[in-house]
């Protein structure tokens, strides 16, 4: 008796730490996607920006737990939940012969720093040739994994130029494209819809420029000529800009007037922001030479905005904190060019550009967003602090897996697995009667202690996998066949039913030993030799024959010797 405690306290101490080690599973696929949604439907539901702030730092902080249940829990493959694959092609024709011969490696750590950062589990990232990326991500969004791991992320701090200047600027551009061949050219536009518009909006422009940019010296006499780059600008929140169904034509004109833009300064435009005007992009006059490289970043986090300032209200920010050196050379920039604006510029995108109110010496600045989403921030956040790429990269080649076609999949295998489950489950039942009972109970142990060893591995559960969970089943089906064969045998003989079970398993223990052994190794050659999918077809296989002899020799051996210890059994039935 004191043998079967012993044995039971051991089997206890199993089972705990298999609910252990699938409880963080259980709360990613079933706890945290309610809470998710009771969230963002509360933020929704906000009807002030202190409780929309509120929420906004939940969803934070609900995010930073989910990054940390996922990377405890059995997470699904690129077959099941679906993702996508990208190949990429470093672009080195800008890049000088010492800069080409490693960008393919220095691409490969930063886009597999982002992709860890991103917290998508089981990539698969990997250079394919020389200049090649192959990159596999299960389970996360198309279109934003695609603009995290393709954005250059170059950034830079520049300084913006003042209203009067930009505006002498474009009228002297407006002035040097007024060539016979500037000329025509403007006729043409002036016939499109495009300039029909510009005309209307000439007179408010006029308006703006003589009354509220008076104070500036900013005076207009008469209209902007229509087709010109004049004719074109408006304002949003202060600041110059140009409607988005201009922003194409504009944008052209601008860049054949770059042979006469300011010596030492450029044209940038922000994003693309929706206001009551419509949608549009602001645009600024930077100087060329940039105070500070993104290279000065030390880290960057994405927070709720908490300030005032209008429209920024319930939007995301990435907070940017830069190393002591270059905290140094901030404190001095911001020190020299109070009440300028500094232009914080992403991918040649200013991002935002703030008034340095006071000098900054504690090396931390701020970018807007103006996005309600946190995963927006979130990405910023990640790209700089995973630095720039050494150079764009261009996708060769895009393949995805639907999430329907993963939904698929699971909904078929887990039919599949029922199914055979339920065949087997009868068999046994009906054909070894009490030991078939037994059978499907050290059956449903063996799947539940499998996935806890999965779970515990940070294994990635694929369609492979599962065909691996399949043939684990029955292998644990065989070995209790064989069990129960022996079992027979010496109860023919005239053995009593204790002596029949010592007998039975005593003698089954060596075939199932010797049948699982082999194919244990087959499995570990295929893990060393094999590659994603394969790998993962033999990591299940191999735990799950390991858990088979546990469930089938030790088991259902202690409930047979716990059972015949306790009652008086005349016949047993298996």
């Amino acid at each position: 008796m004191k043998g079967i405690r012993v044995k039971f306290i051991g089997l206890l101490v199993v089972f705990a730490l298999s609910i252990w080690a699938l409880y963080p599973t259980y709360r990613l696929y079933s706890v945290l996607p309610k809470q998710e949604k009771a969230l963002k439907d509360r933020l929704t539901r906000a009807t002030s920006s202190d409780d929309s702030a509120q929420v906004a730092v939940e969803v934070a902080e609900l995010q930073n737990v989910k990054a940390g249940v996922h990377k405890r829990s059995l997470n699904l493959g690129l077959d099941i939940v679906g993702g996508m694959q990208l190949t990429l092609e470093v672009d080195k024709s800008k890049l000088s012969a010492d800069e080409a011969a490693d960008a393919g490696d220095r691409a490969l750590e930063v886009i597999r720093n982002r992709v860890d950062q991103f917290g998508v589990f089981e990539p698969v990232i990997q250079k394919v040739g020389r200049d090649r990326i192959l990159v596999q991500l299960p389970g996360v969004d198309r279109e934003r994994a695609k603009n995290l791991i393709g954005q250059t992320a170059q950034l830079k701090f520049q300084l913006v130029q003042e209203e009067r200047a930009t505006y002498d600027a474009l009228k002297t551009l407006d002035d040097k494209l007024k060539s016979p061949l500037a000329a025509d050219t403007t006729r043409q536009t002036a016939k499109s819809d495009t300039a029909k518009k510009v005309q209307a909006d000439t007179a408010r422009l006029a308006a703006l420029f003589d009354t509220a940019r008076m104070d500036t010296g900013l005076a207009v006499t008469g209209q902007p000529e229509e087709g010109t780059l004049l004719g074109y600008v408006r304002t949003i929140g202060g600041d110059f800009a140009v409607d988005e169904r201009d922003y194409l034509e504009f944008k052209a004109r601008l860049a054949l007037a770059r042979p006469s833009w300011p010596a030492g300064y450029e044209f940038l435009f922000g994003p693309s922001e929706v206001h009551e005007g419509g949608p549009g992009r602001r645009l600024y006059l930077l100087k060329t030479e940039p105070e500070m490289l993104g290279s000065a970043i030390k880290d960057a986090r994405p927070a709720p905005y908490q300030g005032s300032e209008p429209g920024l209200a319930n939007t995301w920010i990435v907070s940017l904190k830069l190393g002591r050196k270059d905290a140094a050379v901030f404190a001095q920039v911001t020190g020299r060019n109070i009440g300028r604006r500094l232009a914080i510029v992403l991918d040649n995108v200013v991002k935002s550009a703030p008034v340095i109110q006071s000098r900054i010496p504690d090396g931390n600045a701020m970018i807007t967003t103006n996005d309600v989403n946190p995963d927006e921030s979130r990405d910023l956040a990640i790209v700089l602090r995973s630095g720039a790429l050494p150079a764009p990269v261009n996708i060769v080649e895009e393949r995805s897996v639907g999430a329907s076609l993963g939904s698929d999949s699971i909904r078929r295998g887990i039919l599949a697995a029922v199914v055979g489950s339920l065949a087997v489950v009868l068999f046994m039942i009906i054909y070894y009667s009490v030991g078939g009972v037994l059978a499907v109970f050290a059956l449903v142990l063996n799947i539940f202690f499998l996935l806890a060893v999965l779970a515990g591995l940070r294994a990635t559960l694929t369609l492979p996998g599962l065909a691996g969970i399949a043939l684990t089943i029955g292998m644990a089906v065989d070995a209790n066949v064989l069990v129960f064969e022996r079992i027979r045998e010496e109860m023919r003989s005239g053995k009593t039913n204790l002596a029949a079970v010592d007998t039975g398993y005593a003698r089954a223990f060596v075939t199932i030993i010797d049948s699982n052994a082999t194919t244990i190794i087959t499995a570990i050659a295929l893990y060393f030799v094999g590659t994603g999918a394969i790998r993962g077809f033999a990591i299940t296989l191999t735990a799950g024959l390991f858990i088979n002899v546990l469930t089938a020799v030790f088991v259902t051996r202690w409930i047979f010797d716990w059972w015949l210890s306790r009652f008086h059994v005349g016949k047993l039935r298996v």
